[in-house]
């Protein structure tokens, strides 16, 4: 039923060994792989065009043999291209093996000889292994390579497992443990045993893992994960593999960092634990002076090992390239702190190439790519420490460190331009904070830039309130009087007046005074002058009087003082500074600026000239004063005789005018005095003889007085009732009288026009109304009404009280106790106004 198809290849010695594979990406071919003692071929199968089958079948269906189906397939015949891989090289049987690489799964095809062992991916050969001896076969185990040679050896006894197992590789990573014995004791009597040798190589680390002379090894199988021998006593023994951590070990203790980094690498081991390794490494380098490489292995480990461990085997001088290479590397992952930044900064500093490394570190080098994290603040005070000024100018530039540029500026290079030029290219709140801590040398040194540049600032109405401009600014001007009044004017000008406060007015009238007090020029003395008195004399300016006033005497400013004074309206006070100053033509002038809103201080000029010694210069000034006095009557003439009597030089002419005149004026006055008191006896008498009257004819009551005025002598308008009607003929409405005194049954009234000239005079006033007027007219027989009788009563005590007063002299006169006579007529309420 099948038919084979003709050989492709037909080989001059025997095929020793036959393995199928799969061929290299991207193709995936396959691949037959045949050795022969000499040569190594490969057979790569060649994808033919999809033929359609020529499919014939003959259904035949039968009864009698009941076969349903009859059919034949005609395939296409497979094509292989023939590569020969080696030439006189080959291999016995046993000694290749199909290897798969843990790494990618890439498949090898692996051969053994007594040369070595090669292995080939494809058409490409790829490892090769110096091992000469004779193989007898070989096994692959995950990345191992299993290979056993024969031996012949002569000897009396062959040695147990345990030496066997000494056979082991330094720095391996297996290890032989059998279940009982690795190897049976032989016979005494056996001189020749063909011992064999299990070598297991490790092929990523091309390295020995494990090697151990076994008798007779049948087979090596690779199950559940171990390597089982079998050998012909019927023995079997197992490999296992050591832990990860016993091998490191071992190769440690061995000095072989490299495969302990390689063994690392393959089994995926952790970057703290691959840190541990480079330290290990970094340590065997430094001890064997190699610093270079130990620094390399150092570098590794930042991230994991404490920093100050490595840096404490390069604090020599000597290894200073090596100590600044691993904090290069520090920053260079983000994980240094300040004191590396400085330690590096100082290994810049002592470095033969230092001026390149620093700018390079910086960031200042434009060709670098590489940037570094660092405390830009540690850079800056190193770099200016070690008098890189322009490094440190050039960083703190770069990275907006503002305080710190100015400061180098002004303290380190004295540049005073330079920093004001860098200020005016800040913002208001960093030019206003480099003037707060640097306005004072920076006026000091260059006062007209400063002020000016200060003038620029330009800021808002909220800025101006919150920083508390421009008086916080004032303590920077201290030596440099000038200037501060340059600014400050400016900013009077220029700020809005809600937002000064007064300290700033104060402190310009200060300096306008102290400016005043050294100018020798009387224009530009005249013009400050007046600038200083429209400062004081500016109702809206907000300034402290007292200040003001202390600040103008102690510069001697008279008009200041004066202008205080007339803003405080404090008019003695401007007399009695220009008396201490002596200022005759200023006083009389003062009396008559002041003088009617105080004329005391006539008074006062009048005794101030009084007692000057010589009297002689000021006899104009005296009769002006004294033309005043007598004008307006301040003083009577015994007064004035012994105010002027207290100067001796004060001659009589000078008092005689103003004698005549007073002694004129008190003639008039009275001979009128004496005209009034024989008009004011006239009207008593009358008075009395009317009250005489009305005490003795009671008959007089009923006798109606004429009130011949129909309207109110208070408002003019007609009389209506009710109505009031007086004695002394004056008629009112009832709400146009003037109510004293009030009882439960009548109102006490007195007359308006009467009550202030003649209040003694007063009497009680009827209420007439029309029931009062009926009564009166139908009645014969008439009874005095009440009253009548009050009003008799108020006669008496007007009697009485016409006496009063010589009782109260004369008791004042007779009794010791003077204060307890007017405490008793107090009360009697004779000193109340009437």
């Amino acid at each position: 039923r099948y038919k084979f198809s003709p050989p492709f290849y037909q080989a001059k010695l025997r095929i020793t060994n036959l393995v199928f594979a799969e061929g290299g990406k991207p193709k995936n071919d396959l691949i037959l792989y045949a050795t022969t003692t000499s040569d190594v071929l490969s057979f790569r199968l060649i994808q033919a065009a999809p033929v359609v089958a020529s499919v014939s079948a003959t259904l035949t269906s039968t009864i009698r043999d009941r076969r349903p189906f009859h059919l034949t397939h005609q395939q296409p015949i497979p094509q292989f291209s023939v590569a020969v891989l080696e030439v006189d090289i080959g291999c016995n049987p046993g000694c290749a093996v199909l290897a798969q690489s843990d790494k990618d799964g890439e498949q090898q095809f692996v051969i053994a000889n007594s040369t070595g062992v090669f292995s080939y991916v494809g058409d490409d050969k790829r490892l090769g292994l110096g091992i000469e001896s004779e193989k007898s076969a070989i096994y692959w185990w995950f990345n191992y390579l299993i290979i056993i040679t024969k031996e012949d050896r002569k000897q009396s006894s062959i040695p147990s497992s345990s030496s066997s197992s000494s056979l082991t590789r330094a720095g391996s990573a297996t290890t032989l443990k059998p279940q009982s014995t690795i190897l049976s004791q032989l016979t005494a009597n056996q001189t020749t045993t063909e011992l064999q040798t299990l070598a297991v190589y490790d092929t990523n680390a091309q390295l020995t893992a494990y090697s151990v002379g076994i008798p007779r090894i049948q087979c090596v199988i690779n199950e559940w994960g171990y390597i089982h021998i079998l050998t012909g006593d019927g023995e079997l023994h197992r490999l296992m593999e050591k832990d990860l951590h016993s091998r490191l070990h071992l190769l440690f203790r061995k000095n072989c960092f490299q495969l302990a980094l390689q063994l690392a690498k393959k089994n995926r081991t952790g970057a703290q634990g691959m840190a541990e390794i480079f330290k290990q490494y970094g340590d065997h380098l430094y001890a064997k002076n190699e610093y270079e490489s130990a620094t390399d292995q150092y570098c590794k480990t930042i991230g994991y090992l404490e920093p100050s461990y490595a840096i404490k085997k390069f604090l020599d001088s000597q290894h200073i390239d090596h100590l600044t290479r691993y904090l290069e590397e520090l920053h260079r992952e983000k994980l240094a702190n300040t004191d590396h930044t400085t330690l590096l900064l100082n290994c810049y500093t002592k470095h033969p190439d230092r001026i390149y490394r620093l700018t390079k570190f910086i960031g200042l080098d434009k060709t670098s790519d590489i940037e570094m994290n660092f405390d830009v603040d540690i850079a800056i005070d190193v770099c200016r420490q070690a008098n890189y000024f322009e490094e440190a100018l050039a960083l703190s530039a770069k990275y907006h460190r503002h305080d710190k540029h100015i400061k180098i500026q002004i303290e380190n290079k004295k540049d005073y331009n330079e920093a004001l030029d860098y200020i005016q290219t800040l913002k208001f709140d960093d030019a206003l904070q480099a003037f707060r801590n640097y306005g004072k040398t920076l006026i000091k040194e260059k006062p007209e830039k400063t002020t000016q540049l200060l003038k620029q600032l330009n800021p808002t109405p909220q800025q101006i309130e919150q920083e508390q401009l421009p008086e916080s600014l004032i303590n920077l001007f201290m030596n440099n009087p000038g200037e501060l009044l340059d600014y400050l004017e400016y900013a009077v000008k220029q700020y809005p007046k809600e937002h000064l406060s007064t300290t700033v007015h104060d402190t310009i009238l200060e300096l306008l005074l102290q400016k005043y007090s050294k100018i020798d020029d009387k224009k530009e003395r005249d013009r400050t002058s007046n600038k200083i008195l429209v400062l004081l004399q500016d109702s809206k300016v907000d300034i402290d009087v007292t200040r003001a006033m202390v600040a103008c005497q102690k510069y001697n400013f008279k008009a200041g003082v004066i202008s205080l004074y007339d803003r405080a309206k404090l008019y003695q006070q401007i007399l009695q500074y220009q008396m201490d100053n002596k200022e005759s033509d200023e006083i009389v002038a003062t009396c008559q600026k002041y003088g009617d809103d105080d004329p005391q201080l006539w008074i006062q000029a009048l005794s101030y000239f009084s007692k000057l010694k010589s009297s002689d210069g000021c006899q104009k000034e005296i009769q002006q004063i004294l033309a005043y006095i007598d004008k307006n009557d301040l003083l009577s003439p015994l007064l004035v005789i012994q105010t002027l009597s207290n100067n001796e030089s004060t001659n009589l002419d000078l008092l005689k005018d103003y004698l005549i005149r007073k002694l004129r004026t008190e003639q008039k006055q009275i001979e009128k005095d004496q005209s009034e008191i024989r008009r004011f006896r006239q009207e008593n008498g009358e008075i009395a003889k009317k009250i005489k009257a009305l005490e003795t004819e009671f008959v007089q009551f009923y006798i109606p007085i004429l009130c011949q005025d129909p309207k109110c002598s208070a408002c003019k308008m007609d009389l209506d009732i009710p109505c009031i009607h007086f004695f002394c003929e004056h008629s009112f409405h009832e709400h146009c009288a003037f109510a004293v005194e009030s009882t439960s049954t009548e109102i006490t009234y007195e007359c308006p026009l009467c009550s202030g000239d003649n209040r003694r005079s007063r009497v009680v006033s009827i209420r007439i109304n029309q029931t009062l007027c009926a009564a009166i007219l139908q009645s014969n027989d008439i009874e005095l009404p009440y009253y009548f009788s009050k009003w008799l009563d108020l006669i008496n005590n007007q009697r009485v009280g016409k006496d009063i007063h010589e009782t109260f002299h004369r008791e004042l006169d007779g009794q010791q106790d003077k204060f307890g006579v007017i405490a008793e007529f107090l009360g009697r309420r004779l000193f109340d106004k009437e």
